[in-house]
Formats: C-alpha cells, structure tokens, sequence
C-alpha cells in the first residue's frame, strides 16, 4: 500500500515521492526508508510497523513486516487497484463528499458513514464502494466515476456491472456520481446522449417513482397518444416508462455541485441515449446531500414544478396535434365540396352538351332503313350510335313508321348475339337499357 503513518499524519508515498525532482527521489526514498526501519512508519489500520519497499520489479511501496498481515491494508490495497483508472479529481470530489456525510453523523444517531474499504475490510471484499452509508439499517454504496470513456466503453460496462451487481448481493443500494465531462446534453431534441457505461450509474430514487406516476396518469388520460413521440423524440424502438436518474458532479477547486438529470433510457444500442424528462438542474453540496430515509440529491420544490410544467407541455402538444387535425379535416372538406361542385358542374354541362348533341345527330336518320341494316347486322359504329340517340329522343314516335321500342330492341338482342365489333355492340347496349 502507498499510505503510512508518520509523524502522526497520513504520508501517501507516492504523492510525496512526486513532488521531487529525479535527481532528489533517490535521496527521498532513502529518507523515508531508514525512518521506516527505526519504526517511525505505522500501519494506519492495525498501528503495526511498516517498512518501505523500493524496488525495480515493483512500485514503491509500504509493507508489514515479514509474517504478519492486515486486513485493512490489504482491503486499502484492493480498493487503490479498484481506482487506479480514474483521474486526480476523483480523490477530491470523493474527500468533499464524504466529509459532507461524515458532519451529519452529529445530529443523526441513526446513521453511519465510512471509506468503504474500512467499513468492509474484515469481510474481504472483492469491490469496494468509495463511501459506505448507512441510514437506519439501510446500507448505500456511494461511488464517483471519472474517465468514463478513458480505457475503453466496453470495459467500464463490465466493471460498473459487475460492481453494481456485487453491491446488490451485499445488500447495498448504489449511488454514482459522474464526473460533469461525460455530460452530453441536448434538450432541444429532448436527448441526453450517453456512454454506454453510463446506463449502469442510472438509478432509481424517490422522485422518480413520483415522475412514473405522473407518466402513468398522463397515458391513462390521453391513451392515442405516445409521450415521447408528442416532443419530437425518435426512439430506437418501444421504451418503457420508467424513469431514471443521472448525478453528475461538477468541480471547481474544492467546490462541487451536482446536476440530475431525469430520463427514460432508451434500447440498449448504438448511438446510447435517453428521453430527457428535465433539462437537469444544479444543487449545491448541502443541499445535494441532505440525508433522511436516503441521500435527498433533490430539490423538492424544484421536482414538482418540473413536473407540472412537463405535463403543462404535454397537454400543450396535445392541443396543438387536434388543432393541426381539425385544419386538415376543415381542409379536406372544402377540397370534398369543392370537388362536388366541379363534378356536378361538369356533369350538368355534359348533359347540356349531350342533349344538344342528340338533337343534331337525329335529324336525318331514317329509322326504318337503320332497324333494317340491324336485321341484316350491317350497321356500322357510327349508325349503332346515331340509333341510340334517335330512340332516346325519337322513341315515342316509333308508330308512326309502323314500328315499336320492343320490336327494335328484340332485333337488337338478336344483333348482339351475331356482332363482334365492340363500339358497334357498346351502343346496342346503351339501346337494350332503354
């Protein structure tokens, strides 16, 4: 392990060791050493001598003495591996947080707060939270992360799941905080894009049981409608309504605020996203991390007006889908009239035109030598036409050429059981309907 301590102050060797030149850290770790071997280096867990080991093979380091062992070191040298990936300011954001929890052990009897790897040290564990809460018997894992896309996306997915995994078989419930420069927001399409690593840190809290409740009225309300859809949104696929939450941490020095973001994840490929239920919000540290049945990462006031506002928009883009549907069927019912009218213009002014086109195409006909060419199936297109419209204005007249409408249409069957010729039998039709 890389802590001691000395003077009766924790030593980290390898911070100590950095602050020098090359040329100097050979005199330094020589200092260092030969303090050790006159016991000045203690073990911070189990208060036994240290020595310290400098070698080429490995790091430079602290070490019991030959034979012995510490759990606490041991689970201090586990969970420095564990973090070994993340950057310089995971150390700090983890010390600020910490310290803001440890206060309230003060005033609250009922609750414990701990560095992971020193509450668990005597059970061995394999993963250790940066924090160990416990609120009233109900135990939390508090775990910053940084670095999320440094060594690979698919690698932090394996290692987030399986510590959140680990933690739950623990009996822990976990709480990520992410470090603000993996945030990718864009609410004007309603989109938080994420790493893929980052859907493991989504957690469930109080508040967002209330956001699945508002979903679940709002659906219940307008069924016909898709919520995600009515913003804009283009999912993957179907998305289930439940409602998760996003901590990240923003650092400045040692002042940090956090920001929440309340989504709905979207299917679990590429590009990774999320349905942005809020545009996030900042709390500042006390406020962030008030705890009561749990850590609060809250603002009450700030959560209901959110969702009465996103219902507010809900039922906004609601109205304005009926209005849009309203003008289109207003729309399509003048063009409905308008194309009535036309069409019964046009059809007024056919009928004109096919009276006046009678009157003239009867004029001359003779009509006893017409049903004579029928009888001998001579009748050319243009005579089969002419016939028709004489009979439809001419037909009570038949009698006085000896004729009759019956008679005309019994040799007009027989016509049409003798003739080929498609434009003559069309119009013998038209005369067999008459």
């Amino acid at each position: 392990m890389d802590v001691a301590l000395y003077e009766g102050e924790t030593l980290n060797i390898t911070a100590e060791i950095s602050r020098y030149s090359d040329a100097e850290k050979d005199r330094m770790i020589d200092k260092y050493r030969k303090a050790a071997e006159k016991k000045a280096m203690i073990c911070p867990f189990c208060h036994e001598e240290l020595r310290l080991r400098a070698g080429e093979i490995n790091e430079i380091h602290f070490a019991h003495l030959k034979g012995k062992s510490c759990q606490g070191a041991e689970a201090y040298d586990t969970y420095h591996n564990q973090t070994k990936r993340e950057n310089k300011k995971h150390s700090v954001i983890k010390e600020i947080i910490y310290n803001e929890l440890k206060g309230q052990e003060l005033i609250r009897p009922d609750l414990k707060v701990e560095y992971g790897y020193k509450e668990k040290a005597e059970e061995k564990w394999k993963h250790y939270p940066d924090i160990y809460l416990n609120k009233n018997g109900r135990e939390f894992a508090v775990s910053v992360i940084t670095n999320v896309h440094e060594i690979g996306d698919e690698k932090i997915v394996k290692t987030i799941n399986k510590r959140n995994k680990y933690f739950k078989e623990k009996g822990l419930e976990s709480i990520w905080f992410v470090e603000d420069r993996e945030l990718a927001d864009d609410f004007e399409h309603r989109v938080l894009h994420l790493w893929e690593a980052e859907y493991g840190l989504a957690i469930k809290t109080e508040e967002d049981y209330k956001w699945d409740k508002l979903l679940k009225e709002l659906s219940e309300e307008f069924p016909g409608y898709n919520i995600t859809r009515l913003f804009g949104y283009r999912a993957h696929g179907t998305m289930n309504q439940d409602v998760r939450s996003l901590y990240y941490v923003h650092s400045i020095g040692d002042e940090i605020t956090f920001s929440v973001y309340r989504l709905i994840l979207d299917q679990m490929q590429s590009p990774f996203r999320g349905f942005a239920l809020t545009e996030g919000y900042r709390m500042n540290i006390s406020q962030a991390l008030i705890v009561r049945d749990e850590i609060l990462l809250s603002d009450k006031e700030r959560e209901d007006r959110n969702r009465l506002e996103f219902a507010n928009q809900v039922l906004f883009q609601i109205e304005a889908l009926k209005a849009e549907a309203a003008l289109r069927r207003q729309a399509n019912e003048v063009r409905y009239e308008e194309q009535a009218r036309d069409k019964y213009f046009a059809s007024t002014v056919q009928e004109s035109l096919a009276e006046v086109a009678v009157t003239y195409m009867t004029v001359d006909i003779d009509i006893v030598e017409y049903v004579s060419k029928l009888k001998y199936l001579s009748l050319s297109p243009q005579e089969a036409e002419s016939l028709f419209y004489y009979l439809k204005v001419h037909r009570s007249e038949l009698e006085d050429y000896g004729l009759t409408l019956t008679e005309v249409k019994k040799w007009v069957r027989y016509a049409l059981g003798k003739i080929n010729d498609s434009k003559i039998r069309e119009w013998l039709v038209e005369i067999e309907a008459l």
